[in-house]
């Protein structure tokens, strides 16, 4: 009796032993996004075009990202990015568990600089991003004939933050083309501008949500002045760049340098960040799978739609790159953009060096 006992005991131990063993080759085959939430930060309000370019790939993410975890959405926005940067940076984990769709707006912000921000973009770990065409700069049919003429009252250009990349155009377009405007700002984000817009609150706007613009001039509400793409825009062909209206009153030199770094490199607009510190093989697995909802049809269809055509997807690499060169303004483009801000009442912050 002894006998079968001790040999029970040994069984029953060694059972367990190898259920031990072979426990971490179960787990190992268990993608680590199955049964799990990712938390999906939008860095700006409901409705814009960050807000857009990030339900597009949260919608597609748990078909391309093994496991197929669910996802919470959660818009935060506020001071073009900063609001959510600032969280990201301090307050989320590493875990892969939440992810933040950000925009060049936070870039901007980062290289302008200020007590308010606490981030630096180029700690985040880069998951991947989406290009659409040049902003279009659209003005009220009721304010056309105010544009230029300087004895007239001046058009209204309306922005989240005064900051944002194609305020550039506007700012370079009253200083050698003699714009007629003055800025206000503090909406919270494209959704508020359009309603502002369409409703005579401000007069000038831009966006590079096709969309949006198709809406208001539906509607006979505004006429497209401009794009600041290099190229005429495939689905706007009728609307010159801000080159070509420049011509031969374009500024060369440090002029011309500090336009280019507010205006910011059309390759970053919109994408995708973990936090620093995030696992490389988590990390590794959200590129992977950014990529691959890239190439869905649906996906491009879609991002059609609201980007309209010309839209590009750019990897990991490509926009850490884009980042790091926009962050390295020379000093002195940065002094100048100061300057041109502060003549035309436009935030300034304190600059990085």
């Amino acid at each position: 009796m002894r006998k079968k006992i001790l040999t029970f005991i040994f069984l029953t131990g060694f059972a367990v032993f190898l259920l031990t063993l072979t426990r971490p080759l179960f787990a190992a085959d268990q993608p680590f996004y199955e049964g799990k939430t990712i938390r999906f930060i939008i860095a700006s309000g409901p409705g814009g075009g960050t807000d857009t370019a990030g339900r597009l790939v949260a919608r597609f993410l748990p078909k391309y990202l093994p496991g197929n975890p669910k996802i919470i959405i959660q818009n935060m926005g506020g001071g073009g990015g900063t609001i959510a940067n600032n969280y990201f940076a301090s307050e989320v984990k590493p875990d892969g568990l939440t992810i933040m769709q950000d925009s060049s707006s936070s870039v901007a912000s980062f290289a302008r600089g200020g007590p308010s921000i606490k981030y630096d973009p180029r700690k985040f770990k880069v998951i991947g991003g989406v290009a659409r065409s040049g902003s279009l700069l659209m003005i009220r049919n009721d304010a056309r004939a105010r544009f230029t003429n300087k004895s007239a009252k001046p058009a209204v250009v309306g922005d989240t933050d005064g900051i944002r990349n194609w305020i550039a155009m506007t700012v370079w377009g009253a200083e050698y083309l003699g714009w007629n405007l003055r800025w206000i700002y503090g909406y919270p984000g494209s959704r508020e501008l359009q309603l502002a817009i369409r409703q005579g609150e401000i007069d000038v706007w831009a966006t590079q949500n096709a969309k949006l613009v198709k809406d208001l001039q539906r509607e006979g509400v505004v006429q497209v002045v401009v794009t600041e793409e290099d190229q005429r825009r495939e689905d706007f062909p009728e609307v010159p760049t801000f080159l070509e209206l420049l011509g031969a009153k374009k500024p060369t030199g440090l002029s011309w340098q500090a336009y280019l770094a507010w205006a910011g490199a059309p390759e970053l607009d919109k994408y995708l960040v973990a936090p620093e510190g995030t696992p490389d093989h988590l990390v590794k697995l959200l590129r992977e799978a950014f990529m691959n909802i890239m190439k869905d049809p649906e996906v491009d269809r879609e991002g059609d739609k609201f980007f309209g055509d010309g839209w590009k997807a750019h990897g990991a690499e490509k926009i850490e790159a884009v980042i790091r060169d926009y962050v390295a303004i020379p000093k002195e483009a940065k002094d100048y953009i100061t300057k041109m801000r502060q003549k035309y009442s436009l935030p300034v912050g304190e600059t990085k060096s």
